[in-house]
């Protein structure tokens, strides 16, 4: 029932190209949505988004309780804690709980991010006090059994295995550790075959037991529910939920590249994965938005971009391409990615270092940007299309506190990026003569070499 985790070989939100003429509607619709946000007595924030169209309910409960937060030398526990918190609790097993969610037709899930965990039911509303009475039991009271301990760790350790075969996730997770350091962004959300082993039942409950608390967790209901009635339910099945007061272990700050860092991994490849990239920024920065139009033009805007026009159309070096930025609490990443053959690497990576330098030299069109924000503002909506999709961004908006109003700021905040901000962000972000460098490939082919 837990979402699967892991690394996407290209990690960004890419952005369906809309047409201008659809761009306006689409927005006013976004904006139409409204967001009621209150405090219960134990810290416990409660967000309702009402939604009558259909008798269906996501409820999505949001906890600081992120894979950054994993203890030093145990990675992967924040994931383990939340994988297994449908896997049995002190009154329920495994079976009782898929049981008794799938008796309903409903859907039941757990994910641990970088900042945050998340437990999510979905289900009819005539169901929805047997979704809240699963959701707050596998959230409040999870058994950490050592059998199911023994089994889950077997199962990530496999995957993790099996990750060493996909070049793309074997490029990221080096690219994390080459940038990050000693940040917690430099692991592997799940952990790795050094540190897996080693976490015990008592090691994911003491951690359950210090971050799954009320105190800024975040409980949203998105569907055919009132305010009236997801308080009512949020008091029924949270209100008694101890008040913990958390204090967050400091992160040690991720230093910024200098020069150019190279890791070559050899592998019997026909293609080489290259990740390249530097320190972004954090989610909360005010240049965010003018960032997500900069990178929008430069890779992340699909066929739209000029990475892909220029290394993919004109050169035919790589069929997939793109860059984006990975935004969080504390600055993320800037990354490009791309497959190409491994006799071409040396040429696609010159090529995508030259359009880096003339996305910081040279001013971009009127016409690039107003493209840029039109398929910005018109692929909004899409991301909020449903309840789960809708739950999902009011977690994320608590968790990085961007407020109720992120969406109708989203809209005005890109709006208002100038070709001037372009510019200014795309120096300020980029840096091509300092950044990490991953190529997965054959390396007696591509040969690689720092220019």
């Amino acid at each position: 029932m837990s979402r699967p985790m892991g690394r996407h070989p290209v990690r960004f939100a890419w952005f369906a190209a809309l047409a201008l003429a659809l761009a306006l509607p689409q927005a006013a619709r976004a904006a139409d949505i409204r967001v009621h946000r209150e405090v219960l007595k134990n810290g416990l924030v409660l967000q309702v988004v009402e939604r009558h169209a259909l008798p269906i309910v996501t409820v999505q409960l949001g906890v600081r309780a992120g894979t950054a937060l994993d203890p030093p030398g145990a990675a992967g526990t924040a994931h383990l804690v939340a994988e297994l918190l449908t896997e049995g609790t002190a009154t329920r097993s495994a079976n009782d709980i898929a049981g008794a969610i799938e008796f309903v037709g409903g859907r039941l899930g757990t994910e641990a991010e970088a900042d945050f965990a998340r437990a999510t039911v979905t289900i009819l509303k005539r169901d929805l006090d047997t979704g809240l009475t699963l959701l707050a039991d596998v959230v409040r009271h999870p058994a950490f059994a050592p059998a199911e301990v023994a089994r889950v760790k077997k199962e990530v350790l496999g995957g993790i295995e099996a990750d060493e075969d996909e070049p793309a996730k074997v490029a990221g997770k080096a690219f994390d550790a080459a940038l990050f350091g000693k940040h917690p962004y430099a692991h592997p959300s799940e952990g790795d075959k050094d540190t897996v082993p080693g976490i015990d039942a008592k090691a994911l409950e003491t951690f359950h037991d210090r971050y799954y608390v009320p105190e800024d967790a975040v409980l949203s209901f998105v569907g055919d529910v009132t305010v009236a009635e997801g308080r009512k339910l949020a008091k029924k099945y949270f209100g008694d939920w101890a008040r913990t007061r958390v204090t967050f272990p400091a992160a040690t700050p991720a230093p910024a590249p200098r020069g150019l860092d190279l890791t070559r991994i050899d592998r019997p490849v026909t293609q080489a994965n290259v990740v390249m990239g530097n320190l972004g920024l954090k989610r909360t920065d005010p240049d965010f938005y003018p960032a997500v139009v900069m990178n929008y033009i430069l890779g992340g805007g699909g066929f739209a971009s000029r990475m892909v026009s220029a290394v993919r159309e004109k050169q035919g070096l790589a069929y997939s391409i793109g860059s984006g930025f990975v935004a969080r609490a504390d600055p993320g990443s800037f990354e490009v990615q791309f497959q190409t053959r491994n006799a071409a690497a040396n040429q696609a990576i010159r090529a995508v270092l030259k359009e880096l330098n003339r996305i910081r030299d040279t001013p971009v069109t009127e016409q690039e940007l107003a493209d840029a924000k039109a398929n910005l503002i018109g692929g909004f909506p899409l991301r909020i299309d449903t309840n789960a999709e809708t739950a999902d961004l009011l977690t994320f908006i608590a968790m990085y506190g961007l407020g109720t109003s992120y969406f109708t700021d989203y809209v005005d905040r890109v709006r208002a990026v100038t070709v001037a901000d372009v510019q200014r962000v795309a120096k300020k972000y980029l840096h091509p003569e300092d950044m990490v460098w991953v190529v997965v490939a054959n390396q007696a082919e591509a040969d690689v070499t720092v220019p």
